[in-house]
């Protein structure tokens, strides 16, 4: 319980215009839309192993903890083509922590990352630096990656300051941070139950969150607490678990599912279906207690999303004959339809971005994959493509990135991509089926 409070704890710290209506007859069977390509210009990045800098000799995985957190977050990101080690001029410990330029220069580097550490019994002295090297000079980043930070010798600990470190290279080249340091929410199958569990975006870290014996499903965290599904107490109902505790949350008749906190806090958007067939309503985030109902048409109205500003919700409605992406004011008003191609589309994701909501569609081969629509024009781009089925998408907090399960290697993992569909990942390292991942924002 104390390594699940510790990684919820971490997860909490670190944590539009109109749609165009574009004709209805053009809506046909499946999406057929090519999958979307960008070229893309590659940091060349060199990434030597990290070496005692003296102390006692590595016997604990320091060098895999700092050099294999590094390579593994850069390859991650699809910003980063790296040098491979066979091509490194010289040696690069006996050059030490200030490189000679003119051999990184001369196998066509532009990055170069140093690691260095100095182990002193149970405490680990770790010095990381980036350098430009067609600058020759060291890059100053910032606390507490701007000099040598002394650290538990621990590897998780060790992991956690090297993420943070990438995240900060990833600031320097694209003047954003990186998600390393985030978790994603997940089912995950364990013999017959689904269980909720929380998962680092390298799939390093992996902590069970619920042993409820039974099936959770659809996790939702945003507030450092998480909202879910379960049959545990007959169910559908919805439960919130908050440090480190589960409480009931809404148990009204029929379907009480998908609950998703307002970015503005104070509420949740959710599925019931106790006066009749499913529609959304806003719930009180702490009580539960209804507080409006904000569809009200004789199809089933699902899966709310919000938008990052918290003034519009998307959601997925079949009052037109098939399951399609629609988006509304946060009090109900104004709905209107934004995806009028393909048959059932489903489980959309609002970007933090705003300008885009990834989701899952059913194409023109009755396969599973991910597209985008642009909320402002109704454009649609298609991300996946001949690789199983792929569903269930939810944007990395910069919106930069989306996580989703795919069966292209048999059982349902779970994949990273960048938002254009360009690099993808399996991250998912433990055994069973991976399924509706949701990223804590």
């Amino acid at each position: 319980m104390k390594a699940i409070n510790a990684l919820l704890a971490i997860a909490l710290a670190l944590t539009l215009a109109a749609p165009a209506a574009l004709a209805q007859d053009d809506e046909k069977k499946g999406l057929g839309v090519d999958v979307l390509t960008e070229g893309v210009t590659m940091i060349s990045m060199a990434v030597p192993d990290a070496f005692a800098l003296g102390g006692a000799p590595d016997t604990r995985g320091v060098t895999e903890a700092l050099t294999g957190t590094i390579q593994r977050d850069l390859t991650l990101t699809g910003y980063f083509n790296l040098i491979d080690k066979a091509a490194f001029l010289g040696d690069p410990k006996a050059e030490g922590m200030n490189p000679e330029f003119k051999n990184w220069f001369n196998i066509g580097a532009q990055g170069l990352i140093k690691a260095g550490f100095t182990i002193e019994g149970q405490q680990v002295t770790v010095d990381l630096r980036l350098f430009t090297v067609d600058g020759s000079q060291r890059i100053n980043l910032p606390k507490p990656f701007d000099g040598p930070v002394v650290l538990p010798l621990e590897p998780s600990r060790i992991r956690r300051h090297a993420h943070g470190f990438v995240n900060e290279v990833i600031r320097y080249y694209t003047k954003s941070p990186g998600f390393f340091g985030s978790f994603i929410v997940l089912v995950k199958r364990v013999g017959r139950a689904k269980e909720l569990f929380m998962v680092s975006p390298d799939g390093l870290e992996e902590a069970q969150l619920t042993k409820s014996g039974g099936v959770n499903m659809l996790p939702n965290m945003a507030g450092g607490a998480i909202y879910f599904t379960s049959f545990r107490n007959g169910g559908p109902h919805l439960f919130k678990l908050e440090g480190g505790k589960t409480s009931p949350f809404s148990s009204h008749s029929g379907l009480n599912t998908g609950a998703v906190l307002s970015p503005k806090g104070g509420v949740v958007a959710a599925t019931l279906s106790k006066d009749g067939n499913a529609e959304i309503y806003l719930l009180d985030a702490n009580s539960g207690a209804v507080k409006k109902r904000l569809t009200n048409s004789w199809g089933i109205d699902t899966s709310p999303t919000w938008s990052p500003d918290g003034t519009r919700i998307a959601f997925v409605s079949d009052r037109h004959g098939s399951p399609q992406i629609w988006v509304m004011n946060a009090d109900g008003s104004d709905q209107k339809r934004l995806t009028f191609q393909g048959d059932y589309n489903q489980t959309p994701d609002w970007s933090p971005r705003g300008d885009k909501i990834a989701f899952t569609a059913r194409d023109e081969r009755n396969v599973f994959d991910l597209f985008t629509v642009n909320v402002g024009t109704g454009q649609i781009e298609r991300l996946t493509q001949n690789q199983g089925n792929n569903e269930e998408p939810t944007w990395s907090p910069d919106g930069r990135f989306i996580a989703f399960t795919s069966t292209r290697d048999g059982d349902s993992k779970l994949y990273l991509m960048t938002s254009d569909g360009r690099v993808q990942h399996l991250i998912s390292k433990g055994k069973g089926s991976y399924t509706t991942p949701a990223w804590a924002r």
